[in-house]
């Protein structure tokens, strides 16, 4: 598919946003810009098969960005309990890319992986591995690389600063007791996420943008 009809940039600090599983229709996107939100981060598979979600085709792309909100993506991450390696990051991180393409995101455009439910087995050596390999595969596709910190993600916040290569953090909306940092030394995040509901069918997750310490931002596909 063609890339959609968008330009990249980035928005205000404090905007409002979500991500959001479940495809949006011009309808439930309008019903959510009413609402004040200005953003959302949709999904994109690891290329391994599954079909449990629905992810970001092209048409939806372009009637999200159509319907007034910005748009990037993230890649769903494997069941609780799951091993990062090299061979994995190369993978997912290949399949994040030709995805997010497909969907007519254009180059420049945010693309997360997920990092979160880290084996307690797992060696951080093989999880900064994962990320790395990862990144490598999503900015060699023209994409911007982030990184979703979530529960249990493998890593410390020094790690995660000094040895993985992203350089765009989002805070996930688990506890700090769960291993989510608090903060990301020097830098701080770019995204951070509020859960209500969690584990309910009423689920949702809220986010909000704020530029790092060092000025970087989230890049979006948003209306020319």
């Amino acid at each position: 598919m063609p890339p959609i009809s968008a330009k990249v940039g980035t928005l205000p600090d404090g905007t409002m946003g979500f991500d959001f599983t479940t495809p949006l229709t011009p309808a439930t996107a309008a019903s959510f810009v009413a609402k004040g939100f200005g953003f959302v981060v949709r999904y994109v598979g690891r290329g391994d098969g599954s079909k449990i979600f629905k992810d970001l085709k092209q048409p939806e792309a372009q009637l999200i960005v159509d319907a007034g909100l910005a748009l990037c993506v993230v890649q769903h991450p494997l069941k609780e309990g799951w091993s990062p390696t090299l061979d994995r990051g190369n993978s997912f991180g290949a399949a994040a890319a030709t995805q997010a393409t497909a969907a007519g995101l254009l180059h420049g455009t945010s693309v997360f992986v997920d990092l979160e439910g880290v084996a307690s087995t797992a060696v951080n050596t093989d999880v900064i591995a994962y990320c790395n390999a990862w990144f490598e595969q999503v900015n060699s596709a023209g994409f911007t690389p982030g990184i979703y910190i979530g529960a249990a993600p493998g890593l410390t916040a020094d790690e995660l600063f000094w040895d993985v290569k992203m350089k765009s953090y989002w805070r996930g909306g688990s506890s700090v007791a769960s291993g989510v940092p608090a903060d990301i030394p020097h830098r701080g995040y770019q995204l951070s996420q509020r859960i209500t509901g969690s584990g309910t069918p009423s689920e949702f997750d809220s986010d909000v943008l704020k530029t790092d310490n060092f000025g970087g931002a989230v890049q979006w596909c948003m209306s020319a």
